[in-house]
C-alpha cells in the first residue's frame, strides 16, 4: 500500500459517516458619533450537530499480515455565543497622536458530546488482512462517554497605537481574560469547575523608511481555554484545564512595490506551553506536552503584474519541535521531536489572467515537503511524503449581478497524503476533481 492511493479504503466506507450541520447568525453595528467616536458590536450564534463514525486502522501490520481494526462513533452538539463591543477615538499629548482602543468581549461555549464503541471497554473489531482490509459490519453498542462541557470567556482590553512622528509608531495593549469552565462527566457522576484569571501583554513597533516600506517586530503572550473535542478526555485525574499559552516573537517587512503589489516578509518564534495533542499511540485520546516551539520564515507576494494578469503567492519555512520530553520508554515522546503535520517547506502561486471583461482564467500550484503523521515517538514513527499539485479556474463574469467560476483541482491526478490523524488514519488527497459554482447576487 501506498500512501495517499485512493483505490483502497482502510475498514468500511459506508460505515464511517461524517455528518455536519451548522446554523449561524451574524450581526453587526457600529456607530460613529459626532465627536469621533465610533462604538462597534458584533454578536455571533452559530449552533453545531456533528455525527462521526469511524472504522480505522488501530495499528501496524501484524507479523500475520493482518491489521488490528477499532471503530468508534461520536455524536457532538454545540452552541457558541459570543458577542464583542468596541470603542474607538483619537486624541494628542502634544505632538503625539494615539489611535486608542477600548473593548469588552463575552462568550460562551456549551457542548454535549457521547461516544459508543462496539463493546464495554473495548473498540475493537477484529482483523483483517491488509491486502483486503474491509470490516463489513461493526456494532456500536456500548457507550463510552457521556460528557458535557459550559466554557464562559469575560475579557477587557486596551491598545493604543502612538503616532510618535511620521515615520515611527508603537503599538502597546493589555488583555484579560476570565474562563470559568463547568465540566462534568454524566457517566461517571464527576463535576468539575476551573476558574482562570489571565493577563495578556502586547507590544510593538513600527518603522517607514520610506513612504513605501514598512518594518516592525511585535510580542506578544495569549492564552486559549480548553474547549471544545479538547475537553473530551478530560478526567479529574489529570490537569488539561488549564488553557494553552502562546507567546510569539516576530519581525517583518511590507514592501508596496507600487499601488497595485505588494511583498511581505516575516521571521517568527512561537512559543507554546500545556498543549494538547492526540497521542500517537491511541487514536481516540489526547495527551499534553507542556513544550512545544516553532521558528519560521514567511514570505508572500500579491496584486497585479498587469491590467489583466494578478498573482498571489506565498513561501513558508518552519522549524517546529518539542522542547520536553513526554512519557518514557518506547513510547516517549523525545525533546527535539518534530512537530505533527508540520512541513519544514509550502509554496504555492496562484495567477490569474483576465482574457477580457467576461472571461478569466488561472493556474496555480501547491508545493509541501513530507511532514510527519503524527509526533515522532521513541521508536515509532511515520512520514506523509511531499507533494506538489497543480490547480486550474476559469471565470465567468456575465453581468454586475451574475458570475461563473469553474474550479479544477489536482491537474495531473497526483496521489498524495493530505492531511492525518494518528499514524495509521491518514487522509488522502483527492483525484482530479471539477466544481462548478454560479453565483447571482441581488
Amino acid at each position: 500500500y501506498k500512501i495517499g492511493d485512493t483505490d483502497k479504503f482502510f475498514g468500511n466506507a459506508a460505515l464511517s459517516p461524517n455528518e455536519t450541520e451548522t446554523r449561524a447568525f451574524n450581526a453587526m453595528v457600529e456607530h460613529v458619533f459626532n465627536n469621533g467616536l465610533t462604538v462597534r458590536n458584533r454578536l455571533r450564534y452559530a449552533n453545531y450537530d456533528k455525527f462521526y463514525q469511524n472504522i480505522f486502522a488501530n495499528g501496524p501490520v501484524l507479523n500475520s499480515g493482518d491489521l488490528a481494526f477499532a471503530a468508534y462513533r461520536d455524536e457532538t452538539e454545540r452552541n457558541n455565543l459570543i458577542n464583542q463591543t468596541d470603542l474607538m477615538f483619537d486624541i494628542k499629548t502634544g505632538a503625539i497622536e494615539h489611535k486608542m482602543l477600548f473593548g469588552m468581549e463575552l462568550a460562551n461555549q456549551e457542548t454535549y458530546g457521547k461516544r459508543y464503541q462496539p463493546t464495554t471497554g473495548s473498540t475493537s473489531v477484529g482483523t483483517a488482512s491488509a491486502s483486503n482490509p474491509f470490516i463489513p459490519s461493526a456494532s456500536f453498542a456500548a457507550l463510552a462517554t457521556n460528557r458535557k462541557s459550559d466554557v464562559n470567556v469575560t475579557a477587557f482590553y486596551v491598545q493604543d497605537q502612538i503616532i510618535l512622528t511620521p515615520k515611527w509608531q508603537a503599538i502597546v495593549g493589555l488583555r484579560h481574560d476570565k474562563f470559568e469552565t463547568d465540566f462534568t462527566d454524566i457517566r461517571a457522576s464527576q463535576n468539575i469547575d476551573v476558574n482562570d484569571n489571565l493577563l495578556s501583554p502586547r507590544a510593538g513597533l513600527i518603522f517607514k523608511p520610506v513612504e513605501a516600506v514598512s518594518l516592525y517586530g511585535n510580542y506578544s503572550i495569549a492564552y486559549v481555554p480548553r474547549a471544545g473535542d479538547q475537553l473530551t478526555s478530560i478526567t479529574a485525574a489529570n490537569s488539561s484545564f488549564d488553557p494553552e499559552k502562546f507567546i510569539n516573537y516576530e519581525i517583518g517587512a511590507k514592501w508596496d512595490i507600487n499601488s497595485n503589489l505588494s511583498f511581505t516578509a516575516a521571521v517568527y518564534k512561537l512559543e507554546r506551553e500545556n498543549v494538547a495533542i492526540t497521542d500517537p499511540s491511541n487514536a481516540l485520546s489526547t495527551i499534553l506536552v507542556d513544550g512545544q516551539e516553532t521558528k519560521g520564515i514567511e514570505l508572500s507576494v500579491s496584486g497585479n503584474i498587469t491590467d489583466k494578469w494578478s498573482i498571489m503567492g506565498g513561501y513558508a519555512y518552519q522549524d517546529g519541535q518539542i522542547t520536553k520530553q513526554q512519557g518514557a520508554g518506547a513510547t516517549a515522546i523525545l525533546a527535539g521531536a518534530e512537530l505533527a503535520q508540520t512541513p519544514d517547506h509550502t509554496f504555492s502561486l496562484w495567477n490569474r489572467y483576465n482574457i477580457n471583461d467576461t472571461w478569466g482564467v488561472a493556474l496555480g500550484m501547491i508545493t509541501r515537503s513530507e511532514m510527519y503523521a503524527a509526533v515522532p515517538q521513541a521508536t515509532t514513527s511515520t512520514i506523509l511524503p511531499g507533494y506538489t499539485r497543480f490547480d486550474a479556474a476559469i471565470y465567468g463574469k456575465f453581468s454586475e449581478k451574475l458570475r461563473l467560476q469553474v474550479n479544477l483541482e489536482n491537474l495531473t491526478n497526483k496521489e498524495y497524503a493530505l492531511y492525518a490523524h494518528t499514524n495509521n488514519n491518514i487522509t488522502p488527497g483527492s483525484p482530479i476533481t471539477g466544481r462548478a459554482t454560479m453565483i447571482y447576487s441581488f
